[in-house]
């Protein structure tokens, strides 16, 4: 299938000499997924000596194809249906966007609150980035890597909830979390998600993951769902909450356009709606 699908592209020209054909570059992309999980496009162009039109090009094929997920700026595996994608994974794709939540987020974080930050990748950049800020907070988390960033913060309360490692999410999870939790009044929990739909409302692929965040946001004033533009593409079979939980929607992508339905609900129920897309 492979071989029939990429016959005759990519004929090389004299500026391209030494190039690797395009079955060559299908090998080396599968192979480095196989290994890294996830593959850049601007790596992939220097390693390949091709442009990234053409990356982008051979990954759009594999994707029809069902072998990876495409992202902004790259791809990661297709491991199947309900297999959460690990988190060193996730923290290397949609870079840029998961910064510029981030920094959209800022506003709604007020001097000494107490904030949640769950596990997902998105809420480490907003992490990042209120350790810069210079914000006087309380931060319950969750995450092995936010407790990372604020260990030796001179601004910020930090309360890590233990439980058991999920090291492939880097964080901790079970019971012992969830009644922790319990003994917490939150002003702002920012939680992500594996998905959004108007169906099935934020879901999560894994489980624990999912009960961390659904006990969240039942403690909390305020709750902001961090949503990049992949989240309205996809879903996850464990509930975290319907999407009348959610007073703001922080996203790097135009809501309107890519989730209609999401969007007018939002709308029409009063909620917030802040859309972070790159220019």
């Amino acid at each position: 299938m492979i071989k029939a699908e990429y016959e005759g592209i990519n004929k090389s020209s004299p500026n391209e000499m030494g190039k690797m054909h395009a079955l060559e570059r299908i090998d080396f992309i599968l192979g480095t997924l196989k290994r890294d999980k996830v593959v850049l496009v601007t790596e992939l162009s220097k390693q390949l000596n091709v442009s990234e039109e053409t990356i982008r090009s051979d990954l759009k094929k594999l994707e029809k194809q069902e072998q990876l997920h495409r992202v902004h700026g790259g791809a990661y595996l297709n491991e199947g249906y309900g297999n959460e994608t690990p988190f060193v994974v996730r923290n290397r794709i949609l870079c840029a966007e998961k910064a510029l939540i981030a920094q959209r987020c800022l506003p709604l974080i007020k001097n000494r609150e107490t904030i949640f930050l769950d596990s997902s990748s998105t809420a480490l950049n907003l992490a990042k980035a209120l350790a810069e800020s210079g914000k006087r907070l309380t931060v319950i988390s969750n995450s092995l890597e936010i407790a990372k960033v604020f260990a030796y913060s001179n601004e910020v309360r930090l309360v890590i909830l233990g439980g058991e490692l999920n090291r492939s999410c880097s964080a901790f999870e079970g019971n012992l979390v969830t009644e922790q939790l319990a003994e917490y009044y939150i002003s702002t929990a920012f939680v992500s998600c594996a998905g959004v739909n108007l169906q099935a409302g934020i879901t999560d692929s894994v489980q624990g993951e999912a009960i961390v965040r659904k006990a969240a946001l039942s403690r909390c004033y305020h709750s902001v769902l961090l949503a990049d533009e992949t989240k309205f593409q996809e879903g996850g079979p464990y509930v975290i909450a319907n999407l009348a939980a959610i007073d703001y929607l922080v996203s790097d992508g135009l809501v309107a356009k890519s989730s209609p339905e999401v969007y007018e609900y939002l709308v029409s129920t009063g909620k917030s709606i802040i859309d972070a897309a790159l220019n």
